[in-house]
């Protein structure tokens, strides 16, 4: 006991060392200097228990500061990366809700429209008062997620709810089953105004959602980890339809991923930002954001770049491809476009011939075949680059050997085709045996759906490229002297050769018909051919199109 005074003494002295301020590594060493010091003053002999516990300590190492430290609070800057990753998500959940809150109000607006077309007032009441449950369930969760609403917001809120008191009137104003035709009508417009009000208030509402979820690309403010989350939202809202495309765009969402992809940020982010616009660039108002952006230069500045790497100029590629893709309602010509065509057709080119892999070549190749389709111009870049020699080689590799590729390679081929400056290339590159190579493909069961559908492209396109081709003479015997007219015959009389398209069966009709009208009539020695070149194409066309049987 006196000795536990006396070193208490000495504390109160002197002070001990804190465990508190000292690493767990050092509290221990440092404590036990401290009480050795104190023990030598006090002349303490060695076999005393004390000695025996300051000997024990030196192996101490004391959990306490161990938990101390463990225990410490994460950085502020990290809770506020985390909050801000957070406020993105809750952004995007919001949305999702709104939409699904919406889909659930117009299912039962538009059940109600039809009973009351049909004139079934039986439950009418009830139905009236489920749409309105509904409609207000989602102008809870509209307030739920924006709490402080713009007032535009707030007055189509109002307007709604007094529609839906003007529908439970008129609900409950129905007497034994009946209506007149005034009341009818009546309902039904104001049914109608109904549904444009919820319209517009969802459209306006999810207008207002999405500016804020746009509001975290800005890399001044934003973290990597909370640009990729915000990035990867915007690709999941575009996904799910055109409608969000068109709302993310007119919110300024195309210009908002270009400014990001100008900024100095990580590769992968880059590509990710692309993918968001060639996600996003399937509906009109995305493509002239995209205009507006400059966004063509963009693009064609980011595949010449060679400081980029392949993931972000495949990326771009794919871009390129969706906006210049001829399947689109609104295609066009796109402002700036004629000016980078020459750079674009260069890159691409090369971007192909050094592809790594399948998707990155696909890419480049697509972005290349919807090119051709823009304008005549191209051709000569197709030619001053070689981009045909690189396709060409490049389709007996592994990266080129999908049906969809293929698609790709033999699009180019079919609109090089059509310019005969273009014929000289074409040949020196062996491309009628490539043609032919295509028009041999076999549709089998065990593709897929859309394999066969490619596989039904590559035929047309094959044919359509040697119909062209043969306008020179040169050209037909080619193909003669290699079989092709056989092949041709066989897809004309097989429907399970061409997998049942008679879009294949015209194009190679066509084909066949050019090759004797430039090679003459000596190779008509054949039954099935002169049944396919004689008479007017209709009529073969409606001989092989009625008969699934072959008879080559």
């Amino acid at each position: 006991m006196e000795l536990s005074r006396r070193i208490i003494r000495s504390y109160r002295d002197e002070g001990a060392p804190n465990a508190m301020t000292t690493y767990p590594a050092q509290s221990s060493s440092a404590l036990y200097q401290w009480l050795s010091s104190s023990v030598q003053k006090m002349k303490i002999s060695e076999g005393a228990p004390v000695v025996k516990w300051l000997q024990d300590l030196r192996l101490t190492t004391e959990s306490e500061c161990m938990s101390i430290l463990q225990g410490k609070s994460v950085a502020k800057e990290s809770l506020s990366i985390d909050g801000r990753v957070l406020h993105t998500k809750k952004l995007k959940d919001g949305i999702d809700s709104i939409r699904n809150r919406a889909q659930v109000a117009n299912n039962e607006l538009s059940k109600l429209l039809r009973k009351v077309e049909k004139g079934r007032w039986k439950h009418m009441k009830s139905s009236g008062l489920w749409l309105t449950h509904h409609l207000r369930n989602l102008l809870h969760e509209i307030n739920s997620q924006i709490p402080d609403p713009p007032m535009r917001v707030y007055t189509e809120e109002q307007s709604i709810l007094a529609e839906c008191s003007g529908l439970v009137q008129s609900t409950e104003s129905i007497q034994d089953g009946v209506m007149s035709g005034a009341a009818k009508k009546s309902l039904l417009d104001l049914l109608t105004k109904l549904g444009q009000s919820v319209s517009a208030l969802v459209d306006t509402v999810l207008g207002v959602q999405v500016e804020a979820l746009l509001d975290t690309l800005d890399s001044r403010i934003s973290s990597t980890h909370c640009l990729t989350s915000s990035v990867g939202h915007i690709i999941n809202l575009g996904l799910e339809g055109e409608y969000m495309c068109y709302i993310i765009a007119r919110e300024g969402g195309v210009q908002r991923l270009f400014e990001l992809c100008r900024s100095d940020i990580l590769e992968v982010l880059r590509a990710q930002c692309l993918r968001a616009i060639a996600t996003l660039c399937c509906v009109s108002k995305s493509i002239l954001e995209l205009e507006e952006a400059n966004g063509v230069e963009v693009l064609s500045d980011i595949l010449s770049a060679e400081r980029y790497n392949e993931m972000v100029r495949s990326e771009a590629a794919g871009v390129v491809a969706q906006i210049t893709s001829p399947t689109l309602d609104h295609y066009q010509h796109i402002n700036g476009f004629i000016e980078n065509m020459e750079d674009l057709i260069r890159s691409l080119t090369a971007l192909c011939l050094n592809a790594s892999s399948h998707e990155v070549f696909l890419l480049g190749a697509a972005a290349i075949a919807n090119i051709t389709f823009m304008d005549p111009l191209s051709s000569d870049y197709l030619l001053q680059y070689h981009t045909m020699m690189v396709l060409a080689q490049c389709s007996t590799l592994q990266k080129a050997e999908s049906l969809f590729a293929k698609d790709q390679i033999v699009t180019v081929l079919a609109n090089m085709a059509q310019s005969t400056s273009c014929f000289d290339e074409i040949v020196s590159n062996d491309c009628l045996s490539l043609l032919l190579t295509f028009l041999n493909i076999r549709p089998t069961p065990k593709l897929t759906e859309a394999e066969l559908a490619a596989c039904e492209r590559v035929h047309q396109k094959s044919a359509i490229a040697l119909t062209r081709l043969a306008k020179d003479p040169n050209n037909a015997r080619i193909v003669v002297a290699q079989g092709g007219e056989h092949r041709l015959v066989q897809l004309c009389k097989d429907s399970a050769a061409r997998n049942g398209s008679d879009v294949v069966l015209v194009a190679a009709l066509a084909a066949l018909r050019k090759l004797v009208s430039t090679c003459g009539n000596s190779n008509l020695s054949s039954l099935d051919m002169k049944q396919l070149v004689q008479p007017k194409i209709m009529d073969s066309y409606l001989m092989c199109s009625k008969h699934s049987e072959s008879f080559v």
